[in-house]
């Protein structure tokens, strides 16, 4: 009689966690899911389907992601994203979970998985429904896919991220490194993200009116954005020593390396890897993207990387301390607490950091801009025009239908002249905006022309006072006596 080997019950507790984790930041930051990525989804999904193609006129937009356009624009529903991204979260820790086990062993793809818990990057792009976290969950799924030998489904999966990111293209050729008797059904899979990129092209007509209408966005980005183009031979620098050393793994970076390189002088092989080409090849489709169009690097982009790191440095604490007492294991597990205790608080340190300076101030930025949105439906006549910071331009062409058929109704406050005089103002002077544009927007409500409808501290909702009609809906009727 034999017994069957006991059932791994950890994907499904780190699974829980990884979901419980995503529902208790939302609850903290509740209007965080209003990012103006995933609104602008809705935004190029609704006008798509209702044939207006207002979109392909504008000098910038967010670019769309097509597969996060097709698949959460019709959902038309910033907490029903969220929803789907909180699963695909509790999908990202049990895959993550897997891949150190495969790559490393179980106790370090449980640590693994339960460090990311810590990493405020993943519950902050979670909440957002980012597309750098669909990027990452889907090449951590290529990977366990290839370490799982299911070729094709691991180049389905980045076909699937290359509708995502196009620089993700290159993660494909990790496929090309199988060698033996899988070869060819390796490279039949490599072949499958090529499917995407006219699928890509096709989107970008369809959403943009020209195949390759990103680029007048990326372009219009960069020249708004605060930031500074990064050349190509700094690009790599930025992200290895800024991104990994100096951001995220301040204390602990040097275990990543030490992790690393233990892990390949262990078995040479291992230089072919899925784990170290993906995010190579990766970083490889950004180097190329910044020769044909630099851009400003954000470190949400490179997210994946630092995800793969975080694998390298939680190996890196298990095997210092197997090393260092191989025979006495109160004494490991000491050695391996105490190195914990360090990456525990480099991403404890930073998570408090981006809370206190970013996620709470887009929390209550976008809580007041949400209590706009009964006042302005019900007092804006179609046809007005509206202000608003940059960073609401998706909140407003998504909540006033009339504006995603006209978006020249919307004006940005950070890059329109002192001659524009719209008929509402949405102003949040926190809301990331540079000293030149709250000075300029400061001076137009100061003009005595505006009166508030909505403030709250110094954010505010303003309407033009010589404007006809509208403003006197809300003013009572006289009794028929007084006529």
């Amino acid at each position: 009689m034999s017994s069957s080997a006991p059932r791994d019950r950890w994907p499904v507790i780190l699974g829980a966690l990884h979901l419980g984790h995503s529902l208790w930041f939302a609850s903290l930051y509740p209007d965080g899911i209003y990012d103006p990525d995933l609104l602008a989804y809705f935004v190029y999904f609704a006008n798509w389907l209702a044939g207006t193609t207002a979109l392909h006129a504008v000098p910038y937009f967010t670019v769309p992601k097509p597969l996060l356009v097709f698949v959460l624009g019709p959902l038309a529903s910033a907490p029903a994203a969220f929803t789907v991204s909180a699963v695909c979260a509790a999908l990202l820790g049990i895959v993550v979970y897997q891949v150190g086990r495969r790559a490393f062993d179980r106790t370090t793809g449980i640590l693994f998985s339960l460090v990311l818990l810590l990493d405020v990057d993943r519950a902050v792009l979670a909440l957002h429904s980012s597309g750098d976290f669909y990027v990452t969950l889907l090449l951590f799924t290529a990977i366990l896919c290839t370490l799982t030998r299911r070729y094709r489904l691991s180049g389905l999966a980045i076909a699937l991220a290359v509708l995502v990111k196009p620089v993700v293209l290159p993660c494909a050729a990790h496929l090309l490194a199988v060698e033996g008797p899988d070869r060819r059904r390796a490279w039949s899979g490599a072949a499958i993200p090529l499917f995407a990129v006219p699928l890509l092209l096709a989107s970008n007509m369809a959403l943009l009116g020209s195949a390759i209408g990103p680029e007048r966005f990326f372009a219009g980005f960069d020249a708004m954005s605060q930031g500074e183009l990064m050349p190509t031979g700094e690009l790599v620098r930025f992200v290895v020593w800024v991104q990994l050393v100096k951001h995220a793994f301040i204390a602990t970076a040097p275990i990543g390396f030490v992790g690393l390189a233990t892990w390949l002088a262990t078995d040479s092989r291992r230089l072919s890897h899925p784990l170290l080409l993906v995010p190579m090849l990766f970083l490889g489709g950004y180097v190329a993207l910044s020769i044909q169009m630099p851009f400003v690097p954000f470190f949400r982009f490179f997210w994946p990387v630092q995800v793969f790191f975080m694998g390298f440095v939680t190996f890196g604490v298990v095997e210092i301390g197997r090393r260092l007492a191989p025979e006495r294991r109160a004494l490991r597990l000491a050695v391996c607490a105490a190195l914990a205790f360090f990456l525990g608080d480099d991403l404890l340190t930073r998570q408090l950091h981006y809370r206190h300076n970013f996620a709470q101030p887009f929390q209550d930025a976008m809580a007041f801009v949400e209590q706009t949105r009964p006042v302005i439906l019900e007092e804006r006549t179609p046809g007005e025009s509206v202000l608003t910071p940059l960073v609401f331009l998706p909140y407003v062409l998504w909540t006033l239908e009339d504006t995603r058929a006209a978006p020249s109704l919307v004006a940005t406050a950070e890059h329109d002249g002192p001659d524009v005089v719209p008929d509402w103002i949405i102003w949040v002077p926190r809301a990331f905006l540079d000293h030149a544009s709250r000075e300029r927007v400061g001076r137009l409500i100061a003009s005595g022309h505006y009166e508030r409808r909505l403030a709250a501290g110094e954010a505010a909702l303003l309407v033009r006072t010589d404007r006809p009609a509208p403003l006197a809906r809300r003013l009572p009727t006289p009794p028929e006596y007084l006529n």
